[in-house]
């Protein structure tokens, strides 16, 4: 469990935040976020007062990194790479009490070890983890430089040509009814894919595609496949009745349903590719999972 709540007891008066500081090791940053993210309680009612004293029984949500199985396929002294299954959070959700890529992550490379680029918890493949403030800085920098070439795997309905995808995408409001569903606007930001044609299956309808994100935009492949007929297999968002998606968000729906639905029991969608130039040398790093 990635979240256990510890009692303490403080006998004289002290900050919060240094008292994380003192006690639990904290950073000044990660203090501040442990208060505004709720983690503390204070006669069972969580206290978000950073500037405050406290004193007395005070109980604490302390993320507890878990080995759950996942090693680094490739590591460096600044960077590592993992492969993601698919169906599986990279960060722990609130103070849920479930796994995720995270556990594994802090558990191989220590506490400093942060993700650096984004992938759902339905797609799967090749994730790219800093080792040190450091590089989490520099190598999110480059991400947003687009210095950094992703390359993704997917299975589309549908015959699809080579071609480039150049729609702006908007995020919703998050507290909206499927908010969580980005959308095609001219409001929206630049947003580019290029698709290459990979394999067609005549027998099935099916393409197999590469997709090379030119942008980061959230859900920016499955939505831009969406929009111009060619949804992902497995989509269970994009290109579907509002009902479906909401069964989907509320986990109303079974490997069956989805298959029977949506074509596939899991998003198609699978991060093959990094590649990019850190301190003068190139790396060309690929997921090792059998996504074909």
């Amino acid at each position: 469990m990635p979240f256990i709540e510890q009692e303490f007891h403080i006998k004289n008066k002290i900050k919060i935040i240094k008292f994380l500081q003192d006690t639990l090791n904290y950073t000044q940053k990660q203090a501040q976020k442990c208060v505004d993210k709720g983690r503390i309680k204070i006669q069972d009612k969580p206290f978000f007062d950073k500037s405050a004293f406290v004193y007395g029984d005070i109980k604490i949500s302390i993320f507890k990194e878990q080995d759950i199985g996942i090693k680094p396929i490739f590591s460096t002294k600044d960077f590592a790479i993992f492969d993601k299954p698919e169906k599986i959070l990279i960060h722990p959700k609130g103070r849920f009490y479930h796994h995720s890529l995270l556990d594994s992550i802090r558990f191989h490379l220590g506490k400093e070890a942060n993700p650096i680029n984004r992938l759902d918890s339905e797609t799967s493949g090749i994730l790219l983890v800093s080792r040190n403030k450091n590089s989490e800085i520099e190598l999110k920098q480059m991400f947003e430089e687009k210095c950094i070439k992703k390359e993704y795997l997917a299975f589309v309905f549908g015959k699809i040509s080579d071609c480039i995808i150049n729609l702006k995408i908007k995020e919703q409001d998050k507290n909206k009814d499927l908010g969580i569903k980005s959308i095609i606007s001219n409001d929206g930001k630049e947003s580019i894919t290029k698709i290459k044609l990979i394999a067609y299956h005549k027998d099935k309808n099916i393409s197999f595609i590469k997709a090379l994100p030119i942008t980061g935009r959230t859900h920016q492949i499955r939505l831009h496949l969406s929009h111009i007929g060619h949804r992902i297999l497995g989509e269970c968002l994009y290109g579907v009745s509002d009902c479906y998606a909401r069964d989907y968000l509320d986990s109303k729906l079974n490997d069956d349903d989805r298959i029977k639905l949506f074509g596939a029991k899991r998003l198609m969608l699978h991060s093959q590719k990094l590649d990019f130039v850190y301190k003068n040398v190139r790396y060309i790093l690929s997921s090792k999972m059998d996504f074909n």
